[in-house]
């Protein structure tokens, strides 16, 4: 395996809002988001209508970047991308699929959880590397344990993520968290709450940004 190369971008940064649904995900979903100041939203290829969510959202210009998630295959890769997925989200680390992502110029926040795994997916071109399920293995402890060995490698944990935890990655120097059921889940949109999504994403973006300048306050 060669030395990877410094990818030309590292995908999106900040909070990740991870859309897993049973139905199509209505647009009242990402304009909640997107009001609340959330950067980045990921729709999963096994909700119902993902594509053309992506496409739809795309379309509109949302102020946020829509990208595609539970990316297993070249196939899915090329989906996401014809749809207009601006980053892709793997549960794992395919090299099958970062190849197929580097040809289409979309970066992929690759999945991985061990130090072995997270240098494989990084040398292997990952943007960054969505460290999943980081709350099995201990959260930001693991997280920062990993760092030591790893610290060129942007990190986005992902698992059980809350706005505590957003605020203790982003100090910890994080490029990204990923947030799923916990943010949007199938009972807020069967309820039309999207009220309570809006100030749930935004306790998430403000947890985020306290937590970003405590860590430039420690780099100074």
């Amino acid at each position: 395996m060669s030395p990877r190369h410094e990818p030309p971008r590292r995908g999106p940064a900040g909070v990740v809002a991870i859309v897993r649904l049973g139905t199509a995900p209505p647009d009242d979903v990402c304009a909640a988001l997107v009001d609340a100041g959330v950067p980045a939203l990921e729709v999963t290829l096994t909700t119902p209508g993902a594509e053309a969510a992506i496409a739809r959202w795309r379309e509109a210009g949302v102020a946020a970047s829509v990208g595609a998630g539970t990316i297993r295959t070249a196939d899915d890769v090329r989906r996401a991308a014809r749809a207009g997925a601006q980053f892709l989200v793997t549960p794992t680390t395919s090299p099958a699929v970062l190849a197929t992502a580097a040809e289409l110029d979309v970066p992929v926040l690759c999945g991985a959880l061990t130090p072995t795994e997270i240098d494989t997916a990084w040398r292997l071109g990952a943007a960054a590397v969505k460290v999943f399920p980081v709350d099995a293995l201990g959260g930001a402890a693991y997280v920062k344990a990993l760092q030591a060995p790893l610290p060129d490698i942007p990190l986005v944990p992902t698992g059980g993520v809350d706005a505590h935890a957003a605020r203790a990655y982003a100090a910890l120097g994080c490029h990204a968290v990923g947030v799923g059921s916990s943010l949007v889940s199938q009972a807020v949109v069967a309820a039309g709450d999207f009220d309570g999504l809006r100030a749930r994403a935004a306790e998430l973006t403000a947890a985020w940004r306290t937590g970003a300048r405590e860590h430039s306050g420690e780099a100074r």
